[in-house]
């Protein structure tokens, strides 16, 4: 008796755990795919002049080209999810990702409606903040002159 519901207390969380590598699979990006953003960036706590670039979000990654050029960090993955908890739907974006110095970039911002805004710090190996890149900006116009 012991036997018999030992193999079916194993065969269940067999069944289980195979049906549950299905279910991660991660879905693609809706809210932000092929959107592209006309930003702002400035370094904290610096007298710099501002830095307009364009945010690009584009096969699940996000790409900056003027921080790309700058750090040496590639397009990263990013994750967005939907908070209408205010009211007013905002997109929440997060991003992270390591430059060939072993630097991180986390990205965290917000878009709502066509506004985007948010953060891009850049820390050392050590964990270190170097630069913070507070942005803002609005949807790219899609239309012709």
């Amino acid at each position: 008796m012991k036997k018999i519901i030992l193999y079916y207390s194993i065969t269940a969380l067999a069944f289980f755990l195979h049906s549950a590598t299905y279910a991660q699979k991660k879905e693609k990006d809706k809210l932000l795919a092929g959107k592209v953003f006309e930003a702002e960036f400035t370094v904290q706590n610096k007298k710099a002049k501002p830095v307009k670039d364009e945010i690009i979000f584009k096969s699940e990654k996000i790409s900056v080209k003027f921080i790309s050029e700058k750090t040496g960090f590639t397009d990263n993955p990013y994750t967005a999810s939907v908070d209408s908890s205010s009211g007013s739907t905002v997109i929440r974006f997060e991003s992270e990702g390591k430059n060939k110095d072993n630097e991180v970039i986390k990205w965290k911002g917000t878009v709502t409606k066509e506004i985007i805004g948010g953060t891009a710090t850049i820390t050392d190996k050590k964990g270190k903040t170097k630069t913070e890149y507070f942005f803002s900006g609005n949807l790219k116009s899609t239309k012709k002159k």
